[in-house]
């Protein structure tokens, strides 16, 4: 029992030489041996740091919602919900052939389908990778060979030596294979091209 009241003398003697209550405060203010004082630490239970953090997370989930939303506006996430659908629809659907046509001039471009059959203008060869030129009213000459479009494509310049004049006629070409087109010609016939739609905007 002595040493306990010793123990608790000294702890009193402790706290009344170097902790001193700080006026307008709830919690002490601790002074070290060379009389530097330390900011004042507000003690909590576990259950008041558990309902601070909450409430932390809550403001910071509040400010991303915020963020993007004009001032004024509080209704939150329903909101910014509503935002990320309206541009979501506002994204152009792209379509794609199916049938993919070749055709002449006479054949209208666009979306080729087996009630609209149409030329498509947007044609890519996954072979070589190159979009497909189309010249209107020209076929192309049939000493044209491989070597030829490897070198000459994409440039119209170059490949303008090879190009004939003939009205009704559409010049199709890549930088590996080319076709010269009067009337309407599904693509499906034409085993040795590897052209595909690369879909349309509208």
């Amino acid at each position: 029992m002595a040493a306990e009241e010793d123990l608790d003398r000294l702890l009193d003697e402790v706290e009344s030489k170097y902790c001193q209550p700080r006026a307008g405060t709830a919690g002490t203010t601790c002074r070290t041996v060379g009389n530097s004082e330390r900011e004042p630490k507000r003690s909590r239970n576990r259950g008041d740091n558990v309902a601070a953090e909450d409430e932390d997370v809550d403001d910071l989930i509040e400010d991303i919602l915020d963020v993007h939303l004009p001032q004024g506006n509080q209704t939150g996430r329903s909101s910014s919900n509503q935002k990320f659908s309206k541009t979501a629809n506002q994204t152009p659907q792209l379509k794609k052939c199916c049938p993919v046509y070749l055709g002449g001039t006479a054949v209208a471009f666009g979306v080729g389908t087996n009630i609209s059959e149409r030329a498509c203008p947007q044609l890519r060869c996954t072979s070589c990778d190159f979009s497909v030129l189309i010249f209107d009213d020209y076929k192309w000459d049939p000493s044209c060979d491989y070597l030829f479009f490897r070198n000459s494509m994409p440039e119209h310049s170059k490949l303008q030596s090879k190009m004939i004049r003939k009205k009704g006629s559409r010049a199709y070409a890549c930088q590996c294979s080319w076709r010269s087109v009067h009337e309407l010609t599904g693509l499906s016939t034409e085993q040795q091209l590897r052209w595909v739609c690369a879909k349309h905007s509208e």
